[in-house]
């Protein structure tokens, strides 16, 4: 993590600084003042609702040892030295930039509408094989997470899986600028935020300005099968000196799947790629053979053999809320509470279908950001139920009332019970516990279903 004297990164972001010790380190950042550790920098930011500026005497409790601070705020503490910025977002943002550009970490960038994040862990898991490897954490894939992730790479980091998100228009374009990765992976592209764009055309637009931050040489790793990522890289300017390489289904990719086989104990493949044998990965879900492609190109761009990847491939430590497989008795419940999309919906599904018990309930909340188009896309979700084996259907929220819809005409779903919160779901569920059944957990990260099964897991002893 960044090491820095309390002078030299006032001189850095051309600010003015007061009080004790400004000659001393600062070691780390954080923006939670219950988060900060001893010596550190503490990032007051203000929000639409908080201000941490108001947490300042909690963090100087905690041990930080200096503090940026927004000119117009008043009472700046006297305890610790102060950093005085007009913004403080923005003075993270290119502290994590000085910082950046003193490391000599190779890094691999991750975009996509879906599966940026598993992406971003297969990868992790592999590159630490052979490299010191830092990844980001949880979801710190935002114009604050990702300048913190950059600020937390250790100095002797050798390589490190930075994952960016975005909203709108120009957000991966600042990130890529930040992180300046060695290799760039787009992993799909689909309608997610399609409220803050007039067209999914634009949305593709938008992820392919991670090529504008690559390093001079670098890799462009993207999913091939999907014809708009390609029609918008021939339609992006990009620079000669980034090479392309592709990964999915087709035999045109770089790397294709050959074959493919998955039960409950995780994934196997098999890839056009003769260095590899059959390929085991401790994960589930055809996509995630889509994700472990990607994964492996980037490790064979930084010099991995097929030995080395194929070792990581079964060391993957996934991040939360994504088929997450929960016991409590004879129920199983399958938590994939992270978002919830149509592509993310039929994911979980294909691997609920995998479970054998006597019932099979889906609990699926509404699908957030999708305009005009929602009342359409959610009743879709309910028609292709028919794929599934599911007994009874729960659906949450307004929306998700359009799923139930489609079901109960389109399918043969025995039971269609709908509720508006989470609270009444998770007690109606409760019966379920003691019985042979899987129940699958879905929806938006607004909505914060895991309740649903952190609640379940709180009775399973009543």
């Amino acid at each position: 993590m960044i090491n820095i004297k309390i002078r030299e990164a006032a001189q850095i972001l051309n600010a003015k600084c007061t009080g004790p010790d400004l000659d001393k380190y600062i070691n780390g950042v954080s923006i939670d003042s219950r988060n900060v550790t001893e010596n550190s920098l503490f990032i007051p930011i203000k929000g639409m609702t908080v201000n941490g500026h108001i947490f300042v005497k909690d963090a100087i409790k905690n041990g930080a040892r200096a503090t940026l601070w927004n000119e117009d705020e008043p009472n700046p503490p006297v305890e610790i030295a102060v950093i005085i910025v007009n913004d403080t977002i923005k003075a993270l943002q290119e502290l994590s930039r000085y910082y950046r550009n003193k490391l000599k970490t190779k890094i691999v960038g991750v975009t996509g509408s879906n599966g940026k994040t598993s992406t971003k862990d297969i990868t992790a898991a592999v590159l630490s094989q052979k490299y010191k490897t830092q990844k980001t954490m949880g979801n710190y894939n935002t114009e604050i997470g990702v300048p913190l992730t950059l600020l937390s790479l250790n100095e002797d980091c050798e390589a490190a899986v930075i994952e960016m998100g975005m909203e709108r228009k120009g957000e991966i374009g600042f990130l890529t600028d930040l992180v300046q990765p060695h290799v760039a992976v787009i992993t799909s592209v689909g309608l997610v935020h399609i409220d803050n764009f007039p067209s999914i055309e634009e949305i593709a637009k938008a992820k392919l300005e991670i090529v504008k931050g690559i390093k001079d040489g670098g890799l462009f790793i993207y999913f091939g099968d999907d014809k708009l990522i390609e029609e918008t890289v021939r339609n992006t300017e990009i620079k000669e000196s980034i090479r392309k390489q592709t990964f999915g289904l087709n035999k045109n990719n770089t790397i294709w799947l050959k074959e493919f086989k998955q039960d409950l104990d995780g994934i196997t493949i098999r890839v056009n790629d003769e260095s590899f044998d059959e390929l085991h990965i401790d994960i589930l879900g055809k996509h995630q053979a889509l994700n472990a492609m990607a994964a492996i190109l980037a490790a064979q761009e930084l010099g991995m053999n097929s030995k080395e990847i194929q070792s990581g491939l079964l060391k993957i430590e996934k991040t939360g809320l994504r088929n997450e497989i929960i016991n409590i008795n004879k129920c199983k419940i399958l938590n994939d509470c992270y978002k919830s999309n149509p592509v993310s919906i039929d994911a979980a599904l294909d691997i609920f279908d995998l479970f054998k018990s006597k019932k099979k309930i889906a609990v699926l909340g509404d699908m957030l950001g999708y305009r005009e188009m929602s009342h359409d896309m959610h009743y879709s979700v309910g028609k292709d139920l028919s794929h599934h084996h599911v007994d009874e259907l729960i659906t949450i929220g307004e929306e998700a009332k359009y799923i139930a819809k489609a079901a109960g005409e389109n399918t043969s779903i025995k039971s269609i019970v709908e509720f508006d919160t989470k609270e009444e779901a998770a007690l109606y569920l409760k019966k379920y516990l003691s019985e042979d059944c899987t129940i699958l957990v879905k929806g938006s990260r607004f909505l914060k279903l895991e309740y649903i099964a952190n609640k379940l897991k709180e009775w399973e002893n009543e």
